[in-house]
């Protein structure tokens, strides 16, 4: 039984068309850090690799995956650079001498293709247990039409204790039409894997061990409160979710205030009064001093400081902007928009913004016209085959008050069924509810919150995490959805 790990990254290129990227040879020196330390990662072997030529990098990973590896050994690949998608969709990782034409084309043969990674490696691998990280671009394509070998018999019981279940898990920072984020000097996605092995932050049951899926699960949380509109995922076959990387320590007081913190902490990166009493009990409790509360306060605060400084540059541009060109032309939204991107903002994120300095000051909640360069919102449908009226719960989902339109959407489903409020929905009532009122449910919450929330969002998280529509009881499935 071993743990190997390959660390692939390139920071610069020999096509000048190539931008470098500085923060990659940090990502690798940072992940092998933790890997290799005795008392974290306890990988057997962390080998890094830096600008390396397309051969190289295709030699090395055949090795990695194809020599001298056992059924009970762990291979992990994290791959940091640059990734691209062919007309075809078909994702590559771009090497030190990979060559690009002067329309910006890559030629695929001098880079790494996801197919020789998946079909001629990790399918030929004898290892059961194998993790890829990718910290690029596109990278959530690597994931399209994944799928797995078939599987040697079951290991022994003490085996999958120290390593969890036989599976593959590919973690990507960006989904199949994303571009990846580079940030302070190295990848956003990467810098919070680091974080959450290395304080143990990731290790959300408190076991003392963080699996695959426990390390994605924050990762992706602390990415989307920095740049809310990145959005990491996750993949997995079989049991890859339950794939044990690192330890975590087990009472350690500076780790069990990081947590609590964590609980505390508002979605706006505030605290209540509540809160801070809590953190002030738990502060003596574990006896730390005042800076070393203040201190790790500051480390989980971070992402929403990042976040609070993008929408303030993001104002004092459109200030300008406004100033210069009091009715905003059609070229100027472009560059807007561009610019949003470029924050790593979500357009619920800027729309406050846009309220404040742009929309007309007669406008009245529930109305959907916004002036914006002449542009504007074509009228929600409120269908209802029951005669429901959606209007207040429209309202609601426009001016972002998540935990009211909640509750309004529990009165109108519970109104469609022919019941009164603090009444309860049987299965038979929940599935045969009037498909046109679900829509515009959905509908609505979809939009307005920009695709985070709505009834066809959750079924997606709910097959992304590995769930059927099968209708039965699946407890894993249940329970990962709960935490996605």
């Amino acid at each position: 039984m071993a743990k190997v790990a390959l660390l692939i990254g390139v920071s610069q290129y020999k096509s000048n068309l190539i931008k470098p990227l500085a923060g990659v040879v940090k990502d690798i020196e940072a992940m092998q850090r933790v890997l290799q330390h005795a008392n974290i990662g306890y990988f057997d072997e962390v080998k890094p690799l830096i600008d390396c030529d397309c051969r190289t990098t295709h030699l090395e990973i055949e090795r990695l995956f194809t020599e001298q590896l056992q059924t009970n050994d762990l291979v992990l690949l994290y791959l940091s650079g640059h990734g691209f998608r062919d007309q075809n969709g078909y994702l590559y990782f771009v090497t030190h001498d990979t060559e690009m034409n002067l329309q910006r084309q890559v030629f695929t043969g001098t880079a790494v293709s996801a197919r020789f990674i998946q079909e001629q490696c990790m399918n030929r691998s004898q290892s059961k247990r194998q993790v890829l990280i990718l910290d690029c671009c596109f990278s959530g394509a690597f994931a399209e039409g994944m799928s797995a070998k078939d599987l040697l018999p079951a290991i022994d019981i003490d085996i999958a204790a120290q390593l969890g279940g036989e599976g593959r898990a590919v973690l990507t920072s960006s989904t199949a039409t994303q571009v990846s984020f580079e940030d302070q000097g190295g990848g956003v996605y990467t810098q919070y894997l680091i974080e959450g092995i290395e304080k143990g932050a990731a290790d959300t049951d408190n076991d003392g061990v963080i699996t695959v899926a426990e390390l994605h699960d924050y990762a992706k949380r602390k990415v989307q409160e920095a740049k809310p509109a990145m959005k990491p995922e996750i993949y997995a076959v079989r049991e890859g979710y339950t794939i044990r990387l690192a330890k975590a320590p087990v009472g350690d007081p500076k780790l069990e205030y990081r947590k609590e913190v964590e609980k505390c902490v508002r979605k706006d990166g505030s605290f209540s009064a509540v809160g801070r009493g809590i953190l002030s009990r738990r502060q003596r409790e574990l006896k730390l001093t005042l800076e070393e509360a203040s201190a790790i306060t500051e480390e989980v605060l971070k992402p929403f400081r990042e976040y609070q400084q993008s929408l303030r540059e993001y104002e004092q541009v459109l200030v300008e902007m406004l100033q210069e060109e009091p009715v905003l032309s059609d070229e100027t939204w472009e560059e807007l928009e561009r610019f949003q991107q470029i924050l790593k903002l979500r357009d619920e994120d800027v729309a406050p913004i846009h309220e404040r300095l742009i929309l007309t000051p007669t406008r009245k909640l529930g109305e959907e016209q916004e002036v914006k360069g002449g542009r504007g919102f074509e009228e929600d449908d409120l269908s209802s085959e029951k005669g429901i009226d959606y209007t207040k719960l429209r309202d609601l989902l426009l001016a972002g008050k998540w935990k009211e339109a909640d509750h309004e959407t529990y009165l109108v489903m519970i109104q469609a069924v022919g019941k009164k409020e603090n009444s309860w929905f049987t299965v038979e009532e929940l599935l045969n509810f009037s498909c046109i009122d679900l829509r515009t449910i959905d509908h609505l919450w979809v939009k307005y919150s920009n695709g985070r929330f709505g009834f066809s969002v959750q079924k997606q998280i709910y097959l992304e995490v590995g769930g059927k529509l099968d209708g039965k009881y699946d407890r894993e499935a249940w329970n990962r959805f709960g935490i996605a």
